[in-house]
């Protein structure tokens, strides 16, 4: 766990957690938590969390679209065999918005739109990861997964409950994803990740989905690095993430790049998403927030192994170039060690 406190919120933050081993490989997991902390909602799971200093010196925007979430899970892994295993996960939270992310929602009894102060929902999910031969490296609490030549695919269904914990709103949500990696011999190695997911229910926008932006310089392999947090949101959706490194193809024929050893990489990424009558209705989005409503898409080159450890990418976001307060070219950097 940690605490924390804001200097300038006056507020503590802080984390609590265990996790026990009921059984090892496989894997028999049970474990509990409780936080009280700010969130970016929309954060990628590849993105610096919200304390840490470089994604305070290195942001673009102002940080000015967080929330504060009092959130208690527990949760059950049961692994089968070496690649296969099934999570489920109970979770209530409470969603506080602060500074400029406020929620307002059509209150039919005024018939007009009014501030909601808070959120509140009780989910049930369950998980399901299969990947065939996918091979681990494991330690006495975490593992990680070093490999698959096959793809690895997620499924994730939650259900939430109203009522039940002061749970507000009963809802469905259904996500799939596949990734998968492989090798061009000396060309180098390709990854791609597919996802795919829908949710039924009339719901404030912070439980719709929430396309994954990238407000800081350092650049995110799992975002839109030229997407702002908020700045789109769908019930049903579609995202597509292409890596290709090649491993110096092109510059190890330069000789005075060769020495150096640097490596390109390219990548693309797109979405694509719906919302229904009802949650449009429901929501009247903060400023800078949209309804996707025609494909986004985003390209880059870059070089890796600069120095070791250092990527340099050049980012293109190729649609949606009106909207306020982005920018359709940026250069970005990333940190990675490639032994």
């Amino acid at each position: 766990g940690y605490i924390a406190y804001g200097t300038r919120d006056q507020q503590l933050k802080y984390h609590a957690g265990f996790m026990y081993m009921l059984g090892k490989l496989p894997d028999r997991v049970l474990s509990g938590s409780y936080k009280y902390d700010v969130e970016q909602l929309g954060m990628s799971e590849g993105a610096f969390r919200q304390d840490f200093i470089l994604n305070s010196l290195f942001r673009r925007n102002p940080q000015d679209k967080l929330s504060m979430v009092s959130e208690y899970k527990g949760s059950y892994k049961h692994e089968w065999f070496t690649g296969f295993h099934n999570t489920l996960t109970v979770t209530n939270r409470r969603i506080f918005p602060i500074e400029g992310a406020g929620i307002k929602l059509y209150d039919p009894a005024v018939n007009d739109y009014v501030l909601k102060d808070q959120i509140t929902t009780t989910e049930f999910s369950l998980d399901v990861h299969y990947g065939y031969r996918e091979k681990v490296l494991a330690g006495e609490f975490e593992r990680i997964v070093v490999s698959s030549p096959y793809p690895v695919f997620d499924l994730k269904y939650s259900y939430g409950v109203k009522g039940l914990f002061g749970g507000e709103y009963e809802y469905h949500s259904l996500r799939f994803n596949v990734t998968q990696w492989f090798s061009f011999l000396s060309a180098g190695w390709l990854k791609y990740t597919i996802e795919g997911g829908k949710i039924w229910g009339t719901l404030p926008f912070p439980l719709l989905n929430i396309y994954s932006g990238n407000e800081t310089f350092y650049h995110d392999d799992y975002a839109f690095n030229l997407m702002n947090y908020y700045e789109f949101i769908s019930d049903e959706y579609a995202t597509y993430n292409i890596v290709y490194h090649m491993q110096g193809f092109f510059l190890n024929h330069i000789p005075a790049i060769r020495k150096l050893k640097w490596r390109e990489v390219l990548s693309l990424k797109g979405a694509v998403g719906h919302t229904n009558y009802d949650n449009k209705f429901y929501n009247q989005l903060p400023e800078g927030s949209y309804f996707i409503s025609k494909p986004y898409m985003e390209a880059s080159a870059g070089i890796e192994n600069i120095f070791r450890f250092i990527r340099v990418d050049a980012v293109w976001r190729l649609f949606y170039n009106d909207h306020p307060d982005i920018k359709p070219f940026g250069i970005m950097f990333s940190m990675n060690f490639d032994f």
